[in-house]
């Protein structure tokens, strides 16, 4: 009996030390640092978070930092997309590299720098700026498209000239450049090229518009009558 518990201590004493040498094994493997990919060169490390990024004027190609390769009149954009450059002020991508704007005569480059407008006075034809002809009774717009010029008010245009507008009796200009140019006044409606009285039944008035008429309360509209509820 003796014999026997002598043993199991032994066999304890080993199983023990098996066990902690399984255990120091696992926490040093797992304390061993994984080997991160090395940064490339002319690359940083990132601010925020792990990594690198390439370095300005670098770009990114399989895994690796490659020179940017600027043409003329151009400038580094620090894009993380696309070419990472953009072009000078009046010049635009064209070919693979950066182009000058022609700007015809009469004309400049607007604010993007990167297409031209006429000036006031001419109009895009094609890439010229051509002189704008104004009619008679018109006057120049600040519109680059179109024909660059409108009618007095009072006229509407017709063809390449202004006509004067037709006002029926009754009837005022408008500051509208479509439809006829001109309404009827208040208490009139529109038939045709005339101005016709609205005629009011009794325990009417005129509506807001003031072209047509409802009936007083408590009365209600029956036909062209207003009668009693």
């Amino acid at each position: 009996m003796r014999h026997s518990l002598t043993v199991l201590h032994r066999w304890l004493r080993r199983l023990a030390a098996a066990g902690s040498f399984v255990l120091v094994a696992g926490a040093a493997a797992a304390q061993t640092p994984v080997s991160a990919t090395p940064a490339p060169e002319n690359s940083s490390a990132r601010t925020y978070g792990s990594g690198w990024s390439c370095d300005a004027g670098f770009r990114e190609s399989e895994q690796a930092c490659e020179a940017i390769t600027l043409p003329e009149n151009a400038y580094l954009s620090g894009g993380a997309y696309g070419s990472g450059w953009e072009c000078h002020y009046g010049y635009r991508q064209e070919a693979g590299g950066c182009a000058l704007i022609p700007v015809p005569e009469n004309g400049y480059l607007d604010s993007s720098g990167t297409r031209w407008q006429c000036d006031r006075g001419f109009i895009r034809a094609g890439n010229l700026c051509a002189p704008v002809k104004v009619p008679e009774n018109g006057y120049l717009t600040s519109s680059g498209y179109g024909s660059g010029w409108a009618c007095e008010r009072g006229y509407r245009a017709r063809g390449e000239t202004c006509v004067a507008i037709a006002l029926p009796a009754n009837a005022y200009l408008t500051n509208s450049g479509s439809g006829t140019g001109w309404t009827c006044e208040r208490g009139y409606r529109v038939r045709g090229e005339v101005c016709d009285k609205v005629e009011l039944p009794e325990f009417a008035h005129l509506n807001s518009s003031g072209d047509g008429w409802q009936c007083n309360r408590p009365y209600r509209q029956a036909g062209a009558r207003c009668i009693a509820p």
